[in-house]
């Protein structure tokens, strides 16, 4: 499944976490959103490429949880927030 930014005006970002200005809406982001959309980019992604980022900065999940089932759950509820879109099916 891919994943993508929408485009924001303006980013600001301090001691890893960030704040992201998305038409007139300002979102306060902790680090682990701003390490994922960080991963994302400006382009468009396969969920298990966050994952992997994710792992590399965080570490794997300590309970045995499937890191690409609770990365594509962060990633719903940045959805949910419109910050990315999910599945991202580009220009038909």
């Amino acid at each position: 499944m891919k994943v993508r930014r929408v485009a924001w005006l303006d980013e600001y970002v301090e001691s890893g976490e960030s704040a992201v200005l998305v038409a007139d809406r300002v979102f306060v982001l902790s680090e682990l959103a701003t390490v994922i959309l960080e991963a994302i980019g400006s382009g468009t992604v396969e969920v298990e490429e966050v994952a992997a980022v994710l792992e590399d900065g965080f570490g794997a999940p300590p309970d045995g949880t499937d890191l690409v089932d609770a990365t594509a759950a962060a990633l719903s509820e940045l959805a949910a927030q419109g910050l990315v879109e999910m599945p991202y099916l580009g220009d038909l």
